[in-house]
């Protein structure tokens, strides 16, 4: 070897030297800040910390240490997740805490996501009432969003974390816990790894993100899967996960978890068919208590926001488009007119029904006054209507809906939820995606056919060219403009199942 090649290898072992020296330095530093109480790192405005409430047994000894170890910036906001959740009892003995308040509880209504709502802090963290945390938790959370600006989402080590970040450990008592967590805390100092999905009982989120991303989707039913779908949709708006080594947050476990657990089976397995419908995971074998992740996020369908709270605003008046495939009897057209007007929950609709009349005339309708019957002889002049209806009423929303389809209570007021709180021009419901997967927004988020009976759009905009669907009998089809944005709701928005007229003088199959 020559005497250069020699002075070089010396000279990147000098190097290597020097940075190992400097690195230990920092973290000298760091320690020193640390047992001088200057840690953990302030942040601006403080963080908000939002905490589920369950387990009674431990819920005061979680806000404690939350209040204790959190810094003086903090503020809680506690949210009990059932009706028998004695809050009462548990406010009482935080009464004089003016960094705490309670939501109460509010039957069908996801209050989680209006906690993170009200949260104005730069950080929220979401945790459950069973997490126990020690001093210098939080400010270590908050170092990989500080090395990497792309991080927006960062969890602790825990039990009930997945993958890298889960540790099963025991303790005889929470110093125990301290002093454990301390010395990891002093041996893993700085240390953080990328994840591809988080699901454990403690997240910390950049309100940012937070923003985009919108709330969590309570219709998954079980928590690991819903902050699981959260984190996916997180990646879908470009945002990083991280996992921190050095910071290890201890969750505790009820004997009869177990108990609760096969007590939920029937709604834990709908939410688990939901979570697998949403990241197209049908074709994979579903192994019981495994979390499975899409490997390719690309080839999912879009996303929309969750909105956080409650919807204030003034409630937007929606036009809907109610067509009839089929040759119904005016029996039959009545009575499923008033199954569909009854059956949604949306308040502000001004309903339009059009039917080609065939060979009939069409019958009388029981319209309010705002509503309208649109009759006309001949498929041409159907379509025609069709694609003329957005442009004749003044509202801000165009739901489509066929008389031979079966529709969710709630199917209009999500499409409308989606609308306002996307950037979507076109609305697509989730189920369309069940039913044909291989459907996928293609160049300038379009798709080559929709089916009219589950889309909804802006009004002010011509959705794009409605067509007969190819083997299906007088089923229809949007072709959407290329230059419109197509979306999707968040979940299953009503059911597969066609309704059929019934034959004259007879029951008919799936008759209202």
């Amino acid at each position: 070897m020559s005497y250069e090649a020699m002075d070089a290898i010396h000279t990147i072992e000098t190097m290597n030297t020097v940075k190992a020296v400097s690195t230990e330095r920092l973290a000298g530093r760091y320690s020193y800040l640390e047992r001088e109480g200057l840690l953990p790192l302030p942040v601006q405005g403080g963080v908000t910390l939002v905490v589920e409430l369950r387990h009674a047994q431990w819920s005061a000894e979680c806000l404690r240490l939350l209040l204790r170890h959190s810094g003086s910036t903090v503020r809680l906001i506690a949210v009990p997740m059932t009706a028998e959740f004695p809050l009462q009892w548990l406010s009482e003995q935080f009464s004089g805490e003016p960094n705490l308040v309670f939501l109460p509880f509010a039957a069908g209504n996801y209050r989680v996501n209006e906690a993170l709502a009200y949260a104005e802090t730069s950080f929220a963290v979401l945790l459950e009432d069973r997490v126990m945390v020690s001093p210098g938790w939080l400010g270590n959370l908050l170092w990989p969003p500080i090395d990497d600006p792309a991080v927006g989402v960062v969890a602790p080590r825990s039990s009930s974390e997945r993958g890298e970040g889960q540790e099963q450990l025991h303790f005889a008592g929470y110093s125990e816990l301290s002093a454990y967590a301390a010395h990891i805390l002093d041996k893993r100092q700085g240390e953080w790894r990328y994840a591809e999905v988080l699901g454990g009982s403690c997240l910390l989120i950049a309100r940012e993100l937070l923003l985009r991303v919108g709330g969590f989707d309570s219709s998954l039913a079980e928590r690991r899967l819903i902050i699981a779908d959260w984190c996916l949709r997180a990646r879908m708006q470009g945002a990083s996960l991280a996992l921190s080594d050095p910071v290890y947050v201890h969750v505790l476990h009820p004997l009869e978890e177990g108990a609760v657990i096969n007590a939920g089976n029937a709604s834990s397995a709908a939410g688990a068919r939901a979570y697998r419908r949403k990241w197209n995971l049908q074709g994979s074998p579903a192994d019981a208590g495994l979390l499975q992740i899409p490997g390719d996020l690309s080839a999912c369908l879009p996303q929309p926001a969750i909105p956080l709270g409650r919807h204030t605003a003034e409630t937007p008046l929606v036009t809907t488009v109610v067509y009839f495939e089929e040759n119904w009897t005016a029996a039959d057209s009545r009575e499923r007119q008033q199954t569909l007007q009854e059956g949604q929950s949306y308040s502000n609709i001004r309903w339009v029904w059009v039917r080609d009349s065939w060979s009939q005339s069409f019958p009388e309708f029981p319209v309010h006054e705002r509503d309208a019957v649109i009759t006309v002889h001949g498929e041409k002049p159907w379509l025609h209507a069709l694609e003329n209806i957005s442009a004749l009423y003044g509202s801000e929303v165009i739901v489509y809906l066929s008389a031979s389809a079966a529709y969710d209570s709630r199917y209009i007021e999500k499409l409308v939820e989606v609308l306002q709180h996307s950037r979507a021009d076109i609305v697509v419901s989730a189920d369309y995606a069940a039913e044909e997967p291989g459907q996928r927004p293609g160049a300038g988020g379009t798709t080559q056919h929709l089916p009219l009976e589950r889309i909804a759009h802006r009004s002010g905009v011509t959705p794009g060219r409605i067509m007969k669907r190819e083997g299906f009998f007088r089923s229809l089809a949007l072709i959407p403009d290329p230059d419109l944005l197509v979306g999707y709701a968040g979940e299953p928005a009503g059911s597969q199942h066609k309704l059929h007229p019934s034959a004259p003088g007879g029951e008919g199959e799936g008759h209202l």
